[in-house]
């Protein structure tokens, strides 16, 4: 059913602990959780309070499957999504916010329409409720509700993407950063109707034993969130090679009640210029693909890769084989297949910020080349990686000055350009020029901060 806001209180509430994230598997460090009161949010605040401050709100990753906002990096105690550093040195309010995930937060049954409830992109509308949340709060935690800037990583970055797209989120913020991910060129395909995913839904509720009809959602409601877990995630081809929801396609859908996204694909509403019209900064990291690769089955021989890319690509495997041979990289298949994975996410991020361009948004984009700290020679600057940088603490195991200065500047980049709409200001170590469709220049993360052109 659709979010609701939160009971008013007028006391003091005492909050010193993350909720619980959402509903989920384990995935990549997100502990399993069969939890479903989970829509709550955090927000890091200057002491004392500014007047008026830019706010941002961050929307995490994790494929809308997984994830959290009280997740720690792996082996730490640091959190991924700190906002202290954001609050502290550059006097932004921050809001990391959580959301339904997987069969609870895009479950695009027919049968929701009848109850007038939202029919798919529940988690996407949880978003929503939360930044209507900050408009009506966040002046009373010091920040400027006139000021809002979306930002997200992976799954989180394409929901930024939704959000410049969607009219219902139009008014509720004024900037908009996405980090690895658009939503103009998905590599499992566009977004399915809700007409496209309805006899999929009905086969998911059947795959719980309750069979279709008038009574099959009645019967869902009745099985434990375990069961609900177990049984929605199904492989599926993509630019991660992750459980992704299968053929249940549990991700966002085009049309229905709720309205988050209208029917027509997100391409022609881009090209339309029917979007946010905020600025819009985006990027991807250099070696996007190794994340994924690193938890996968190794390759071991030419017919391995074909089958691998066949199952991701479909048709159009020979294309891109041709264009990734693994004669490029030393026969080396699991090199090969990173590159292929990371480059479909740089360019899922690199076609929505041409057509960003193309309407109107002043834009800006980044290649982010920092190596993951925890095993810099496998994973490199592969996926996530940039995530502890532009917070301001990136995880070191080992003091790293080179690092730590590229994070001190990242996280001044994303606080000017919450402040102005533009990430120069003083005292940064280079120029980030604007991206133009026409001219493709975009700033390199790392310690050359070298301005690339035609990327």
């Amino acid at each position: 059913k659709a979010a609701v806001p939160s009971d008013p209180w007028s006391s003091v509430r005492k909050e010193t602990d993350f909720v619980k994230g959402c509903a989920q598997l384990a995935d990549q460090g997100a502990p399993a959780s069969d939890n479903e009161d989970c829509l709550y949010l955090n927000v890091w605040t200057p002491e004392p309070a500014p007047d008026r401050a830019p706010v941002m709100v961050w929307i995490h990753g994790g494929g809308n499957f997984s994830g959290g906002t009280g997740i720690p990096v792996p082996n730490t105690q640091q959190l991924w999504y700190d906002g202290r550093v954001f609050a502290e040195k550059q006097k932004i309010v921050l809001v990391t916010i959580q959301y339904r995930l997987g069969p609870f937060g895009f479950l695009a049954h027919p049968g929701l329409g009848g109850e007038s409830q939202p029919v798919g992109n529940q988690g996407l509308l949880d978003q929503q409720l939360a930044l209507k949340w900050v408009q009506k709060n966040i002046s009373k935690f010091g920040g400027d509700p006139s000021n809002v800037t979306i930002f997200g990583e992976s799954a989180g970055s394409a929901d930024v993407c939704y959000h410049v797209a969607s009219p219902g989120s139009r008014g509720l913020f004024h900037r908009a950063i996405s980090e690895s991910g658009g939503c103009t060129l998905r590599s499992v395909g566009a977004e399915k109707t809700l007409a496209e995913t309805a006899a999929s839904m009905e086969a998911y509720g059947k795959a719980l034993g309750c069979e279709p009809g008038a009574g099959q959602l009645d019967c869902m409601r009745k099985a434990p969130a375990s069961m609900l877990l177990a049984n929605s995630m199904q492989p599926m081809p993509g630019a991660g090679g992750s459980l992704t929801g299968g053929q249940w396609s549990f991700a966002a859908v085009r049309g229905g009640t709720g309205g988050f996204l209208p029917e027509e694909p997100l391409q022609a509403l881009f090209d339309r210029g029917e979007i946010a019209k905020v600025p819009y900064l985006l990027g991807a990291n250099h070696d996007e693909g190794t994340t994924f690769v690193i938890r996968a089955t190794p390759l071991t021989s030419e017919s391995e890769y074909m089958t691998d890319l066949l199952n991701r690509f479909g048709a159009a495997a020979p294309q891109v084989a041709a264009t990734y041979p693994a004669s490029k990289f030393d026969n080396d298949f699991n090199a090969a297949r990173a590159r292929v994975i990371g480059d479909s996410v740089v360019c899922s991020t690199h076609d929505t910020a041409m057509r960003a361009s193309k309407a109107g948004l002043k834009t800006f984009m980044y290649d982010f080349n920092m190596p993951w700290s925890l095993s810099p020679s496998l994973l490199r600057a592969g996926h996530a990686s940039e995530i502890s940088h532009v917070f301001g603490l990136p995880y070191l195991p080992q003091p790293d000055e080179a690092s730590e200065k590229v994070a001190a500047a990242m996280n001044t980049y994303w606080a000017n350009f919450a402040r102005t709409g533009d990430p120069n200001g003083s005292g940064l170590p280079a120029n980030w020029p604007e991206y133009k469709a026409d001219a493709d220049k975009r700033l390199q993360l790392d310690p050359s901060w070298m301005v690339l052109d035609n990327f």
